[in-house]
């Protein structure tokens, strides 16, 4: 790791520990995008479930709704953790663990990435990672940010936490990269790209 994505991983962990707290309280515009997202994806009764990047765990407390489904979570940040912890109490394995240290193996039917590749210090490493953790004909579904070219470019140089933002075109080429096949993206809500990959 270079001192450059340390330097990104420190601040990353500063913000997400501090907005911990409020977090929820500002993010009710996020539940909206969740359960659209939910509606493009149709997630399979009894699937096996990863949120890289779960943070208070919002996301997996709306699956969990659906007592099939098995779920875990991962995130950096440990007051993050806490407080999806006491949200989702048993209903989710939760770890303090990087995208870029997943340890698991055909494990998963869908690997969720929400809103928080942009954070990643090693955006190839996490696709690998991914790739590796899903069973065959497993899903990776990245939802991120992208504001166009131009606002992108801005944003990549001005927000010290942000690693990268990619393009449709970046995205769609790291998934091929790593073997995903079958890639789909679409647009939600206007500032967002969802971008779906199959593992052969």
């Amino acid at each position: 790791m270079g001192r450059r994505h340390i330097e990104i991983l420190k601040e990353n962990l500063k913000v997400f520990n501090k907005v911990a707290e409020l977090y929820d309280l500002t993010n009710f515009w996020f539940e909206a995008i969740l359960l659209r997202l939910i509606k493009e994806v149709k997630i399979k009764n009894n699937s096996t479930i990863l949120d890289a990047g779960c943070g208070t765990g919002t996301f997996l407390n709306i699956l969990s709704k659906n007592k099939t489904l098995k779920l875990y979570g991962i995130d950096v940040s440990p007051k993050m953790l806490e407080i999806a912890k006491k949200k989702l109490k048993d209903r989710a394995k939760l770890s303090l663990t990087p995208v870029e240290k997943i340890r698991y193996r055909n494990k998963f039917d869908y690997v969720f990435s929400i809103i928080s590749m942009h954070h990643y210090y090693d955006q190839e490493k996490a696709i690998k990672n991914f790739y590796k953790s899903l069973k065959s004909n497993g899903k990776v579904v990245i939802l991120d940010v992208d504001l166009g070219k131009n606002l992108n470019r801005i944003l990549n140089i001005i927000h010290r936490a942000i690693v990268k933002i990619n393009s449709k075109r970046e995205i769609y080429d790291l998934l091929k990269k790593y073997k995903f096949k079958n890639i789909q993206q679409k647009r939600i809500f206007v500032f967002f790209l969802l971008s779906i990959g199959n593992k052969s």
